[in-house]
């Protein structure tokens, strides 16, 4: 497994902060969001060979994008229409394509019925339309995506390309056991977002309510040899860079 950084540490940061930041704290690899933080790769000021060339300079590889999710509605109105959600989200993989990625990671809709079908179709959809790329589906508190429950209902109506974005984060602040979702999905795990705390407050890894050792044992025992992403996500650091080292630190010293 690789250790990756995550820029919600640094959101305000634009790209070139963001990649020294990443090698200030010791890694390799970076996983950027489409929106949310500055380092975005559509930047007004940035082009994707731009974008490419500062990861290159940075010694960084590109492990994932996060990009819009899949909610069967149109941002601006939240009027249902599932077309144009699914032409925004296939702009946002060609773009994953052009950063020289093969994945893409994103999430559902709300917790309803309806979005539950429009994200079936979605998915297929889109990977049916776009064969050379996979999606990884992330859970997050108050998404159609949220339980285990959640995920055994989708998973087997969509293609196997589409695996599961484990993210401890939102696992915790849903109340959701880490490691019955883990070991309940075990087989389709596509990617893990790390985070050992609830919320917005200060926990160093290893210091808060994630299982970390048995989470990380079990993802072996399933095979998986991905990446692990470490989030220090909405958290008003006292010194940033020392807490991302010390997280970095303890998930290496666990594999």
């Amino acid at each position: 497994m690789n250790l990756t950084f995550s820029t919600t540490v640094c959101p305000q940061a634009l790209l070139p902060e963001a990649t020294e930041f990443a090698r200030k704290a010791g890694f390799n690899r970076i996983e950027l969001f489409r929106t949310w933080t500055e380092s975005s790769p559509v930047h007004p000021d940035w082009s994707v060979p731009m974008v490419r060339d500062q990861l290159d300079e940075a010694g960084l590889i590109l492990t994932g994008l996060n990009i819009r999710n899949i909610t069967g509605r149109k941002a601006d109105s939240d009027e249902r229409n599932l077309n144009y959600n699914l032409r925004q989200v296939t702009w946002d993989l060609h773009l994953a394509r052009a950063l020289r990625l093969q994945v893409a990671n994103t999430k559902g809709g709300k917790r309803t019925d309806e979005a539950l079908e429009d994200l079936i179709e979605g998915v297929n959809g889109i990977l049916e339309r776009v064969e050379d790329i996979s999606l990884n589906l992330g859970n997050h508190h108050g998404n159609r995506l949220q339980t285990l429950e959640d995920f055994q209902a989708v998973l087997p109506n969509l293609d196997e390309r589409a695996r599961v974005l484990i993210d401890t984060g939102h696992l915790l602040t849903s109340g959701e056991d880490v490691m019955a979702f883990a070991e309940g999905i075990a087989d389709r795990v596509g990617l893990v977002h790390l985070r050992d705390q609830k919320g917005e407050t200060p926990v160093a890894f290893g210091e808060g309510d994630l299982p970390i050792k048995e989470l990380l044992d079990l993802l072996k025992g399933a095979g998986y040899d991905g990446e692990l992403v470490i989030e220090m996500e909405k958290v008003d650091w006292a010194d940033p860079l020392a807490a991302t080292i010390q997280a970095r630190e303890h998930v290496k010293n666990l594999l």
